[in-house]
């Protein structure tokens, strides 16, 4: 029997059978599972902002995470009471899990209810004097002022002299209208002379001494004009019944014998020019002392009515097509609580070349003397009242894509098993003040609406329906 002896080899270098290509192929499968997988969450982190959503398997509804809680946003047709969103087809509705998670996401609500609103149209004003209320008074021939009765506040009728200028030209005025009504006296008497010489008197003679007495007669008025034209009304026919001394004595002081103390035979110069008030008011301004020279033309004063004052409100173009005559204003003046009340008396042409806005007149009516001018303050244009107009409050009303929305609560909202939702409404916003909104069609009256914390439900509408 003979033995082998020999090297021993090790189990694991004794070669297997030959490895094909199929088997290396599954040998691979779970790294390249591994990649695959990376690689697909890499994608959807990326497309989510690595925000972790869930999907419902509703067709039309999307869920986004708030810190509040999970809301859900639903497409739904639109209802009757409103038309559908800017850009997405039928009606939403923004849902929450629960009670609390609508409470943890600071959603406040408050009911549609009616009350009276004014629309109106808002703009600041400066109040000034009514220019048909201001006169300045100028003397009309040049001269000295000889007498000032009034100053700056003093209150003056219509008619009243404030000052008394000492003018040449009115003395020559006075001569010559005192020398035309004599001239036309004599001659008026020697035509009656002729006619009681009828048959004696060739005819010729007559027509001269008519012809004299017409040219006498128009010197006179002339004369008459001429005083007139001074602000001394003169008629002929009140010195018809006077003699020449009267005359003299009257012309004098003509035009200021209203004046208190005046006498026909007082010491007066026949130069007085009276300055008189058109207007009952108060002197605003005073420009003139005794013993001063003045040119005719010069303003001596200023005086107005402040009964009646105007206000000039800046409207922007976007609101003037609703601005009409005679439609009520309101006033406050900066400062005051004041409120003064009036209407549109005109309405501007052009816009202003500065601020581009349009100037409305208002008539303010100032009888208690209250209300001063050259002071700015906020006018508003009552275009129109609603003693029973359905209102929400001004937070409840969100703009999206331009158009004014509310989110009212499902009706079901208090119910055990109910919605925990709001219906997005778009809505047609009229009249608003400081506090409330008017709603002209969108919602009914009794509904609920989200007022703070409608900015979330903004959120996730705007989140879930991107442009």
């Amino acid at each position: 029997m003979s033995s082998q002896t020999g090297n021993t080899i090790a189990p694991e270098s004794i070669p297997g059978p030959p490895v094909g290509l199929f088997g290396r192929l599954f040998s691979s499968v779970p790294a390249v599972l591994v990649l695959a997988s990376l690689a697909g969450v890499a994608y959807w982190g990326h497309q989510t902002e690595w925000k972790f959503t869930h999907r419902h398997d509703t067709e039309n509804a999307e869920t986004i995470p708030e810190p509040a809680g999970l809301a859900v946003v639903r497409r739904h047709l639109a209802g009757p009471e409103s038309s559908p969103l800017p850009g997405i087809t039928g009606g939403v509705s923004i849902e929450f899990q629960s009670a609390e998670a609508v409470e943890k996401a600071g959603i406040d609500i408050a009911p549609v209810w009616r009350t009276a609103m004014t629309e109106d149209i808002g703009a600041s004003g400066e109040v000034m004097f009514d220019s048909t209320l201001v006169a300045r008074l100028s003397p009309r021939a040049s001269g000295t002022a000889w007498w000032v009765a009034k100053t700056a506040g003093d209150t003056v009728r219509a008619g009243e002299t404030l000052a008394l200028i000492d003018a040449a030209d009115v003395g020559k005025a006075k001569a010559e209208f005192q020398q035309a009504l004599v001239q036309a006296r004599l001659k008026r008497q020697a035509l009656a002379n002729l006619g009681t010489a009828q048959g004696v008197v060739p005819a010729r003679q007559r027509r001269e001494a008519e012809a004299a007495l017409r040219e006498a007669e128009t010197r006179l008025l002339a004369a008459e004009q001429a005083l007139t034209n001074l602000g001394i009304p003169a008629r002929a026919t009140e010195f018809d019944n006077l003699t020449l001394e009267q005359v003299v004595r009257r012309m004098r002081t003509l035009g200021v014998n209203d004046l208190p103390g005046t006498t026909e035979s007082g010491n007066f110069t026949a130069n007085l020019l009276p300055a008189r008030s058109p207007i009952e008011g108060v002197v605003l301004t005073s420009d003139v002392v005794a013993g001063e020279v003045v040119d005719a033309g010069k303003v001596l004063f200023v005086v107005v009515d402040p009964r009646r004052l105007s206000l000039t409100l800046h409207i922007g173009l976007d609101s003037i097509v609703k601005v009409k005559m005679g439609q009520p204003v309101e006033f406050r003046p900066d400062g005051t609580s004041d409120l003064f009340k009036g209407q549109v008396t005109w309405v501007g042409t052009a816009a202003d070349e500065t601020t581009r806005t349009i100037p409305v007149r208002v008539e303010l009516a100032n009888e208690a003397g209250k209300l001063r001018a050259s002071t700015l303050g906020k006018g508003r244009i009552l275009l129109r009242t609603d003693p029973k107009a359905m209102v929400v409050p001004r937070e409840a009303v969100r703009m999206f894509r331009g158009v004014p929305v509310v989110f009212a609560r499902h009706p079901d909202y208090l119910k055990s098993d109910g919605p925990k939702s709001f219906e997005t409404r778009p809505v047609r916003v009229g009249a608003t003040d400081n506090q409330n909104a008017e709603i002209l069609s969108g919602l009914r009256t009794g509904e609920v609406v989200a007022t703070k914390g409608a900015e979330v439900l903004l959120d996730n509408l705007s989140r879930v329906a991107p442009k």
